[in-house]
């Protein structure tokens, strides 16, 4: 049907931090942390993100949140935590998220080499955001960076959306927004943003090229016209969906 191959134009994009730009946290990071709380794994990894949203948004600190993280341990609550412990689980913590997903940053490279203004959206809380800044050297080339501990919301509540509109005077149409959460997707599409889950770095470009004019790592072209494609850089009628 005549308009249905049409791609959408985008003019910026907005990338989601964790598991996006950064690698996800391994069992090791979390094991590490569970360790210095004296804290079995798996009861301090539900600990970590069931009380995680205060942190994020803004409304506690590292010391407040830390030692809530202690105090909800079953028939331990007069355990505390010391000042070198909260400071070495904020160290920890940091460490964690610090590694780079190469694929994606070097998604977001070329997205500043064609001239595609770059923005960051992410639920963080203050001491992991500032280290964050710091020490990720790739996030030199975004315009915008926007943390939920600064805005005092976090996703998928519909206020750091707004909020990150309002940044880059842009209509929800003309912005691309990559996230790993199906929430967080939801939640930016519910206002006009044009929102795709991000997995592999290689699935979410072939999403993304089928649907958009915007460039994509060259990588997921080779690998469809190595296969049942021809090399002419002829598309798929049909991609894997979002």
């Amino acid at each position: 049907m005549q308009g249905l191959s049409q791609k959408r134009s985008v003019r910026a994009v907005v990338f989601d931090y964790g598991n996006v730009l950064s690698l996800d946290q391994t069992s090791e990071d979390m094991k590490g942390m569970a360790l210095v709380c004296g804290t079995p794994h798996e009861r301090f990894s539900e600990l970590y993100w069931k009380l995680r949203p205060p942190y994020d948004r803004g409304d506690i600190d590292g010391p407040a949140y830390w030692t809530a993280v202690i105090g909800r341990q079953e028939g331990q609550q007069e355990l505390a935590l010391s000042r070198d412990q909260i400071a070495t689980l904020i160290k920890l913590d940091r460490e964690s998220i610090i590694r780079p997903n190469l694929g994606a940053v070097q998604w977001a490279e070329l997205l500043h080499h064609e001239g595609f203004p770059l923005t960051l959206l992410s639920n963080m809380p203050l001491e992991l955001s500032r280290h964050v800044t710091k020490s990720f050297p790739s996030l030199s080339t975004f315009e915008h960076l926007i943390y939920s501990c600064d805005y005092r919301s976090i996703k998928p509540e519909l206020a750091i959306y707004r909020n990150c509109l309002e940044l880059l005077k842009a209509a929800p149409e003309e912005i691309l927004y990559l996230d790993d959460r199906a929430e967080n997707i939801e939640a930016a599409a519910r206002l006009g943003i044009n929102a795709v889950l991000f997995d592999a770095v290689e699935k979410t470009a072939a999403r993304v090229e089928s649907r958009f004019d915007i460039p994509v790592p060259s990588y997921g072209r080779r690998r469809q016209s190595s296969s049942q494609y021809s090399s002419t850089n002829q598309r798929p009628d049909r991609m894997e969906s979002d």
